[in-house]
């Protein structure tokens, strides 16, 4: 827990990223996820590459990766396999590929919230930290519903894996699935 005490205070004393006041939806982001972000994510803390790559070595936040898997296309023949995306990422992150959408169905979101208590143990101290890619607002909308669900520990990593890559930090090819 000490460990996870003092990258929190590099974190808030010199590697967070600048809050600037910026553009952004009064509820979840719906559309254009494809898109410049803005500096801060409500609830969040906004953290920078180096501090991710800190959080990450101390192995004790929970790193999920929101990047949408691509849906089976309509009409495809029966016989014809679909393998979907495959997904790169920091090592040891979790894959929700749909929690990052602005509108969650009603069981989607109480997976969400489920999937969240079992890998913090009910914590809602636990450190939990968001990613997708640079300018990818999915990353946003899941740190902001993460923080709406009472989490007090919210890292937003909106670099993400394209950040993470750039510095040529270690990788790890991610499964589609919620399970730790």
């Amino acid at each position: 827990m000490r460990d996870v005490r003092v990258v929190l205070l590099i974190c808030l004393f010199g590697f967070v990223l600048p809050a600037i006041a910026s553009d952004r939806p009064d509820g979840y982001r719906t559309h254009e996820y494809d898109a410049p972000v803005p500096d801060e994510a409500p609830g969040a803390i906004t953290v920078s590459d180096e501090t991710t790559y800190a959080l990450w070595r101390t192995g004790r936040v929970v790193i999920i990766d929101v990047m949408p898997d691509i849906k089976k296309p309509k009409g495809l023949p029966k016989n014809a396999k679909w393998k979907g995306r495959t997904r790169i990422s920091i090592p040891g992150a979790l894959w929700w590929p749909d929690v990052g959408f602005g509108e969650l169905s009603s069981a989607l979101e109480t997976k969400f919230k489920a999937d969240l208590d079992r890998v913090t143990g009910n914590n809602k101290k636990a450190p939990l930290l968001f990613l997708c890619r640079m300018s990818c607002w999915m990353s946003w909308n899941a740190s902001k519903r993460a923080a709406s669900y009472g989490y007090e520990t919210v890292f937003w990593y909106p670099s993400g894996s394209t950040g993470w890559e750039f510095w040529d930090y270690p990788t790890q090819r991610l499964k589609r699935d919620n399970k730790p």
